[in-house]
């Protein structure tokens, strides 16, 4: 099995792998691409934010600067914008749902890192989990989403917060770890 196929599938793999890092720069690459294009050139952005991302919706707006690991993980709905500095860490799937605000320095992790010394002595030093973010959910700036998290929809996430656990549908979350502050329903 490749360290491509370990880290679609969740198992440990080594970030160093040649298939991987190749992956990593051509992503690097297509980002700073985006991040200079001119906002207004509606084409260019089209042009590279299609090969960069597995699936892009209709009416999304991204601030440069982005960040991503391999951006092939990556779909964005319709309806979404993103934040000046988003780094989105996607060696599992992300999938960003319709109608998200998502504001500045925000990250989402799907990669962890392990600890125990007799992985990092393998190389087997990180496993991936999917992100999901629902519909009509706001997150508010620096915040941090980690991996293996399912936000449900109309959620809202205040500034700040670090979510490590599945958040329920139209819930408004805040603070380290995030917990529900109120239900809004």
């Amino acid at each position: 099995m490749t360290e491509f196929e370990k880290m679609q599938r969740g198992l440990p793999y080594s970030p160093a792998d040649e298939e991987l890092t190749l992956f990593r720069y051509a992503a690097r690459r297509l980002c700073q691409q985006f991040n200079r294009i001119d906002p207004e050139d509606a084409d260019n952005l089209a042009i590279v934010t299609t090969k960069l991302f597995a699936g892009i919706g209709s009416n999304v707006d991204i601030d440069a600067p982005f960040f991503c690991h391999y951006g092939m993980n990556i779909e964005i709905g319709d309806n979404v914008s993103i934040g000046p500095n988003c780094t989105m860490l996607d060696g599992a799937h992300v999938r960003i749902g319709h109608n998200v605000s998502i504001g500045p320095n925000v990250g989402i992790y799907t990669t962890r890192h392990r600890v125990l010394p007799l992985d990092i002595t393998r190389g087997e030093c990180e496993t991936s989990q999917s992100v999901i973010v629902g519909n009509n959910v706001i997150i508010e700036g620096n915040t941090v989403i980690k991996a293996g998290v399912a936000i449900g929809e109309g959620v809202v996430i205040e500034a700040g917060s670090v979510v490590d656990t599945d958040i329920e549908p139209f819930s408004i979350v805040a603070g380290n770890p995030a917990e529900v502050v109120r239900r809004l329903q």
